[in-house]
């Protein structure tokens, strides 16, 4: 009731014609809403998550989301807002991961799959377990992420969770970076390596677990890791990196928007293929822009 003025603003700026005609509707007010926020949390996100090599986490992360709403679900939650079990589970995981990858001997990327592996197939039991007392579509839209799912209250816990993640990553960024590039050196100017693994892997987990409403749990590793990917061929400097990881996934937040609104398919895979034209994009650009950069210096 709180966001009806603000739906009731933007539909009759769609019926003058200054929005989209598509505004009008609550439903796609909110996942525009929910774009703009997630942009910058995933965006932001995204170019640490690559420098640190936590893309396969990542993965891992989002089966480890479908599992804990599969328990959520059994132990009773609302199918609608099943937080509790979604990010219980997903915060063990992660710390779960992180202990294991700071005391095992075996490749980082190993030791993931392996978690990766228990995730997946426990999440699969329970799902078939979950479809004795669930229509299979109700558990679509955590799969798959769907704007018709999403509530005012999803919306305004994205918008709290946003702010905590950006007041957070700024007081850190600079340590977090600097360990991400150089961890010895990161240790000598006085920054703890381990709380700062620990105080990313536990800030990816709440921006992931926030976010699967529009993403979608088979799809969040995408956002989360492709921004960066096509901000890396473009840009030129680290603050022009984050800028642009951050433009990338508002475009593709935006564009996946309207493909899944008008061709009536799942919001996450439009907004990942979105994503991912735009990283095949910036390819081309980049090269263009090295080849062009060699043919001046050549003359």
């Amino acid at each position: 009731a709180a966001m009806t003025p603000l739906y009731q603003w933007a539909a009759s700026l769609a019926e003058r014609g200054i929005l989209p005609s598509d505004f009008q509707y609550p439903f796609l007010i909110r996942g525009f809403l929910c774009v703009l926020v997630l942009a910058p949390i995933l965006g932001g996100l995204s170019h640490l998550v690559v420098t640190r090599r936590m893309a396969f986490f990542s993965a891992a992360l989002g089966q480890a989301a479908l599992t804990g709403v599969a328990i959520g679900l059994l132990l009773g939650e609302p199918l609608n807002a099943p937080y509790g079990g979604m990010f219980g589970f997903c915060l063990l995981t992660t710390l779960a991961m992180v202990y294991v990858k700071r005391h095992a001997t075996l490749p980082p990327d190993t030791l993931i799959g392996v978690f990766l592996g228990v995730t997946l197939g426990l999440g699969l039991c329970l799902l078939v377990a979950l479809t004795r007392q669930f229509n299979v579509h109700q558990v679509e839209s955590v799969l798959f992420g769907s704007l018709l799912t999403v509530t005012d209250a999803d919306l305004l816990l994205l918008v709290a969770v946003g702010i905590l993640v950006a007041v957070l990553l700024i007081r850190e960024y600079n340590k977090l970076l600097l360990d991400s590039l150089n961890p010895p050196l990161a240790t000598v100017s006085g920054a703890d390596s381990a709380f700062l693994e620990y105080f990313f892997a536990v800030i990816l987990t709440v921006s992931i677990v926030v976010s699967l409403k529009v993403i979608g749990a088979l799809l969040v590793e995408a956002l989360v890791v492709v921004p960066a990917a096509a901000a890396r061929n473009v840009a030129g400097s680290t603050r022009s990196y984050l800028a642009w990881s951050i433009v990338v996934a508002f475009l593709a937040g935006a564009g996946g928007l309207g493909v899944s609104t008008k061709l009536l398919v799942p919001t996450g895979g439009a907004v990942v293929l979105a994503v991912s034209g735009i990283f095949f994009v910036t390819l081309a650009a980049g090269v263009y822009a090295r080849k062009r950069r060699a043919l001046v210096r050549n003359q």
